[in-house]
């Protein structure tokens, strides 16, 4: 982590971005001290859902199992773009994803085009099903796209499709050896992808298998991290076996998260989430926007909704009582046990 957020600060950092990030983060490191929220400068990461749409039906994401209660659209290239031309000056890193598969925004990679003109670091992550050609792996490469994280949640068809309903395994195997040859042709070290597998009951003996996939499709880095459930029905049929696979203690009828919550969090901080319709929310575990602190395309500038009173309000009671938030009380911000493993491969 401490080495991918030198070489964005290296390659993407003006002046003015490298002093505002100094500046959040003292604010930050204050407001932990004296317990009030400080928020100076500007937000230096952000994440931008293109839509909340999505091709499969995994059932333990609320768009999958179509459970998301609001409402379901796109991101319109015109709005994407006031927002960066709003932002651009002191955004270092953006992650152009939220609940949804990004790819099926017609404007995504014009979005990520536009983005990469103003100097940022761009980020996305996909469920693969959308590298099925040349022509739209050569587009995205030339985009710019500085990094490409690949959810694959099996070695095989018979797991992957388990969970990654309604997917092809094969077609996203397929779509990564595209990827990684036409990089090859075109002598590009972007984007690095980034293959992640969520460690679950039916695939943990797959991990081994995964390593080995990883490293023949020549992927970048592989990433294994734990899943989250949000009741018991969910934890008995999803949960590994093995505890060191489990980002929860899981007892009987009762499961809760390892590790002791923190009454901080840095999403406060450093990144908004600015969802397809322009409303802005704490973090990506809002899933359903049950707190939203304004709207960007319709009411106010995401400067003026990062300093108002909603936001200061929810900082405020976070440094005091994160606990107090259902939403924080599954949320892994602060608990090591997310992630199982990071490897680089190259």
């Amino acid at each position: 982590m401490i080495r991918s957020a030198m070489t964005i600060l290296r390659r993407h950092a003006t002046t003015k971005k490298a002093v505002n990030v100094l500046i959040v983060l003292v604010s930050y490191l204050l407001s932990k001290l004296i317990r009030r929220p400080i928020a100076w400068g500007h937000p230096f990461m952000l994440m931008v859902e293109p839509t909340n749409m999505c091709n499969l039906k995994c059932p333990l994401c609320p768009t999958g199992s179509d459970s998301l209660t609001r409402p379901k659209g796109k991101m319109s290239y015109e709005h994407f773009v006031h927002l960066i031309d709003e932002v651009h000056e002191h955004l270092l890193l953006l992650s152009l994803w939220n609940v949804g598969e990004p790819f099926l925004n017609e404007s995504f990679i014009k979005m990520i085009r536009f983005a990469k003109r103003k100097n940022i670091y761009v980020i996305t992550s996909t469920n693969g099903h959308f590298l099925g050609t040349r022509e739209k792996v050569r587009d995205l490469i030339l985009s710019g796209l500085d990094e490409l994280i690949v959810s694959m949640d099996g070695a095989s068809s018979e797991t992957y499709n388990r969970f990654r309903q309604n997917g092809q395994f094969q077609t996203v195997v397929d779509g990564l050896r595209g990827v990684t040859d036409e990089k090859n042709i075109l002598k590009s070290a972007s984007p690095r992808i980034d293959l992640q597998f969520i460690v679950m009951r039916h695939n943990e003996h797959e991990v081994k298998a995964m390593e080995d996939l990883a490293r023949e499709l020549k992927v970048d880095k592989l990433t294994l991290k734990t899943v989250q459930v949000t009741n018991v029905e969910e934890a008995e049929e999803f949960l590994p076996t093995q505890q060191e696979f489990r980002r929860y203690l899981f007892h009987g009828d009762t499961f809760r998260m390892r590790g002791k919550l923190k009454n901080n969090c840095r999403w406060l901080w450093f990144c908004p989430v600015v969802n397809w319709n322009g409303t802005v929310v704490p973090c990506c575990f809002d899933k359903d926007n049950e707190f939203t602190f304004g709207n960007v395309f319709e009411e106010s500038s995401l400067e003026n909704i990062w300093q108002n009173e909603q936001y200061s309000a929810f900082r405020r009671n976070i440094l005091s009582d994160r606990k107090a938030y259902a939403l924080c009380t599954n949320c892994s911000e602060g608990i090591k046990s997310l992630y199982i493993k990071k490897e680089r491969l190259t």
